[in-house]
């Protein structure tokens, strides 16, 4: 415990980790501010309403920051700005001049990600319109003046276009990813609402089993995700006195994080806002007929199940070659005078990382898509009535929580080095 308390001293002593952690604190305080201020055209009653008895409220609310079902100006919070996420980074493969980009280091990187950024606006706009029009078709809203409808979509947008800019934010002068950050905030959020709607109707062997589940979840998930494989490379040029000098690439068996997670519940949100679109609109029987097909499948549980399965796995692939560069890495190791053991420099040292990283992705992104409906699957069995935190939420919330972490410890190690400069 003493250990614990000289830590936590230790940490908050060093300025810059200090203010990191009050800038990340102000950072949830302007969130939680934002969250609470309602906006004009849209009663929360109504989005509850649209959303109740379907996966589509708790998918959408988990990806936009945990506050669409409030009906305030940060509503549809990170949506659009995931959304043009994925959008960039799956044309980045296929369109020539983005591909060049990719290669261009952090330059290229600023370019795209300030095309994204770009792009969140218009799909902000977009989406204000469609939920708004799938909330009128319903006869939740009534009809708004053009004045009106503008304000509402700009306020949305506005919200929108701050939470991407606080997360940029967070990035950059505070603790763990912003994007993450925000999400993982939202969902804490609605974790006592969740407890006392459902923990303390629990009978004492649901509890027993709950609480078991739910500490064997957050274990396993600590363990997996902070599990690596150390590959040693040995430096030519750097002797010493019992020969060349030796180090290690560390690779994850959940190199991507938690991104290919929050990219699945997006893009599967979004057939089913397509559905509730279609279903309130009237314009023919059989477009009406689709959209309740559409919907009838998102929220048929083996469906879901499966997709988000599928989703996560491909997702961890896509994500692990966008992130994890084997010829860049492989080409500084070569300028630096470093080998693998056993393989060439080069292209050979590239395919090996390669190879290696790909068969750890494997096991890493089975883990995180059987983690993401391993909750679902024990509520459907019976084996619980419910959990305090979704699949996909405690993949996110873990993930941040041991991000930050992560960060914190560098910085501690930094500061201990400098002390000898």
């Amino acid at each position: 415990m003493i250990n614990i308390k000289d830590r936590i001293k230790s940490i908050f002593k060093t300025k810059e980790i200090r203010n990191k952690i009050i800038f990340s604190l102000l950072i949830l305080l302007i969130y939680r501010i934002l969250s609470a201020v309602p906006i004009s055209g849209i009663p929360a009653d109504a989005l509850v309403e649209l959303f109740k008895g379907t996966q589509f409220g708790d998918i959408l609310s988990t990806v936009s920051g945990g506050v669409l079902e409030s009906a305030t100006i940060v509503a549809i919070g990170l949506t659009p700005y995931i959304n043009a996420s994925i959008i960039f980074q799956l044309l980045g493969t296929v369109i020539p001049k983005l591909k060049e980009l990719r290669k261009e280091g952090q330059d290229g990187r600023r370019k795209i990600s300030m095309y994204t950024r770009l792009a969140t606006v218009p799909l902000a706009i977009l989406q204000s319109f469609v939920i708004y029009s799938t909330l009128r078709g319903f006869g939740l809203v009534g009809t708004l003046s053009p004045m009106e409808l503008a304000v509402m979509a700009a306020t949305l947008t506005a919200g929108a276009v701050i939470m991407m800019w606080m997360g940029e934010l967070i990035s950059e002068d505070g603790i763990g990813g912003g994007t993450s950050y925000l999400i993982m905030l939202g969902i804490l959020a609605g974790i006592p609402g969740t407890i006392r709607t459902n923990f303390l109707t629990m009978d004492p062997l649901q509890k027993t089993f709950f609480i078991g589940i739910s500490v064997l979840l957050i274990v396993a998930t600590i363990v997996i995700t902070q599990t690596e494989r150390r590959i040693p490379i040995q430096y030519s040029r750097r002797v010493r006195a019992g020969g060349s000098m030796e180090s290690y690439i560390p690779i994850k068996l959940t190199q991507s994080g938690v991104m290919p997670v929050i990219f699945a519940m997006s893009l599967f949100s979004f057939p089913q806002l397509i559905g509730k679109f279609l279903v309130s609109k009237d314009y023919s029987e059989n477009i009406t007929m689709w959209g309740n097909k559409i919907l009838e499948m998102m929220n048929n549980q083996y469906i879901y199940n499966i997709s988000v399965f599928v989703l996560i796995i491909a997702f961890s692939f896509f994500y692990l070659t966008v992130v994890f560069n084997t010829d860049e890495l492989a080409e500084n190791l070569q300028k630096q005078g470093a080998f693998i053991q056993g393989i060439r420099p080069g292209n050979e040292t590239s395919e090996y990382l390669r190879k290696v990283s790909f068969r750890l992705a494997a096991v890493g992104s089975l883990f995180l898509a059987l983690v993401s409906i391993l909750p679902n699957i024990f509520i459907n069995t019976g084996f619980i009535t419910a959990t305090v935190i979704s699949g996909t939420g405690l993949l996110i919330v873990v993930g941040v929580v041991l991000d930050m972490k992560r960060q914190i410890e560098s910085m501690m190690i930094v500061r201990s080095y400098d002390k000898y400069l």
